[in-house]
């Protein structure tokens, strides 16, 4: 006991003294890390793809020619923007172009580019109009709120004829000489599809549009039950004789 305390006696002297038998003091508890966030990647954005149409129609010969002035289009699509607005002209006694595809609301413009008059008139169930009889340089407007087709005569000419087919969707194309339409760019996705021919009718289905590529869709229609059929005036009645309305118009 004596040692002990000479000993402690010592230690203390030289700060150093340690109770003996006292418990070591509590650390305090690690405070837990978070794990690391991962780093967000971005998403890459969706690039629009093309829809391209080709129709074929075959005539009542058996024959497959491309369909030309073929009507394809995206029902209840919204377009990028305005549109110019499209003109059906009265040139060389004929109507140009011959087939005209809008989008439903919109308004047509019909100018007279003969040196002589013109009556512009439709009978159709989709729009009944009559822009009267008008000059060289003259033109007129309609507005197609419904859509449908919509067959354009003159009053004077019956063999000025015309179809202006009011469409319900502003996603739209019509085909060329060689029968093939391509659509403005849409993003990536399966939408339903609609296309029609003066002669071959319309036709349904669907095209899976993939990003930054151009979706090719066949379309063939039967055009050989069809055959043109002599219209009336725009009072229902025959026309006259043509005799000389190269001088009377």
């Amino acid at each position: 006991m004596r040692k002990t305390a000479v000993l402690s006696a010592l230690l203390a002297s030289a700060g150093l003294l340690v109770l003996l038998g006292a418990a070591e003091p509590t650390k305090p508890p690690a405070t837990p890390t978070a794990p690391p966030r991962p780093t967000p990647t971005a998403t890459p954005t969706p690039v629009p793809g093309e829809i391209k149409v080709s129709v074929v129609v075959a005539g009542t010969d058996g024959k497959k020619l491309p369909g030309v002035g073929s009507v394809a289009w995206i029902p209840g699509s919204k377009g990028a923007g305005p549109r110019p607005t499209p003109k059906l002209s009265s040139r060389n006694k004929r109507f140009d172009p011959r087939v005209l595809a809008v989008s439903k609301g919109s308004t047509v413009d019909f100018p007279n580019l003969d040196r002589i008059h013109h009556n512009v008139f439709s009978l159709s169930e989709t729009a009944k109009f009559d822009l009267g009889l008008y000059k060289n340089g003259a033109s007129k407007p309609w507005t197609f709120e419904n859509p449908g087709v919509v067959r354009v005569y003159c009053n004077i000419h019956p063999q000025m004829a015309a179809f202006l087919m009011v469409v319900d969707g502003e996603i739209l194309g019509q085909t060329g000489l060689d029968g093939i339409a391509t659509l403005p760019p849409v993003p990536p996705g399966r939408y339903p599809l609609k296309v029609w021919d003066e002669k071959g009718g319309e036709w349904s289905g669907f095209a899976d549009v993939q990003s930054a590529k151009t979706t090719p869709l066949a379309v063939a229609l039967d055009a050989s039950a069809w055959k043109e059929v002599p219209h009336k005036n725009k009072y229902g009645k025959d026309y006259p004789p043509p005799d000389d309305d190269e001088n009377r118009y």
